[in-house]
């Protein structure tokens, strides 16, 4: 009834607005599923809307920093561009390598005992490549991905509204 209202869904997670926008899209094949799918949106891609509507407030402080974004398969399965890169690319002296690899957890693919070791081998190109960066900060939308990045890279990785947030100056350690 809200989108039907004009409210738009919001996601956090890139397969949430996956399930959203497709998979719900599929199975149910209703007009309120397509309503839902036309009005979701990834909360990156939301917030560059924003952007290019003039209406996202950008007086963002400095942060110096080079940061590794890691693109999640389920952003860009939505094939919308890279919003989680732009919008990082607004926050003041930060220098963003997007790093294009898989994280090789699938799921709990990557959580099974007998599948461990192999996830973690299939996945280390990404973490050879976000070595590479020698970021300051890494970035993914999708918290499995961060799982096995940290375990992988050695490196903890945050959600890009998190350094959106303390580039606000609201965000907490």
């Amino acid at each position: 009834p809200l989108v039907k209202e004009g409210v738009p869904v919001v996601a956090l997670g890139p397969t949430c607005s996956y399930m959203l926008k497709e998979e719900y899209l599929a199975l149910l094949c209703t007009d309120d599923a397509r309503l839902v799918a036309a009005n979701t949106y990834d909360i990156s891609e939301f917030l560059m809307k924003l952007h290019e509507e003039g209406r996202l407030n950008t007086n963002f402080l400095p942060q110096e920093q080079k940061v590794a974004y890691h693109l999640p398969c389920h952003l860009k399965s939505q094939n919308m561009g890279f919003k989680s890169r732009e919008l990082l690319a607004l926050l003041p002296g930060s220098k963003v390598s997007m790093v294009d690899r898989c994280s090789a957890h699938d799921g709990t693919w990557g959580m099974k005992d007998e599948y461990y070791e192999l996830s973690m081998k299939t996945g280390q190109k990404l973490f050879d490549e976000i070595n590479q960066v020698a970021p300051d900060a890494v970035a993914t939308d999708c918290p499995l991905a961060a799982l096995q990045i940290a375990q992988g890279a050695g490196k903890s990785a945050e959600h890009p509204i998190h350094l959106v947030a303390k580039a606000y100056g609201i965000a907490s350690e």
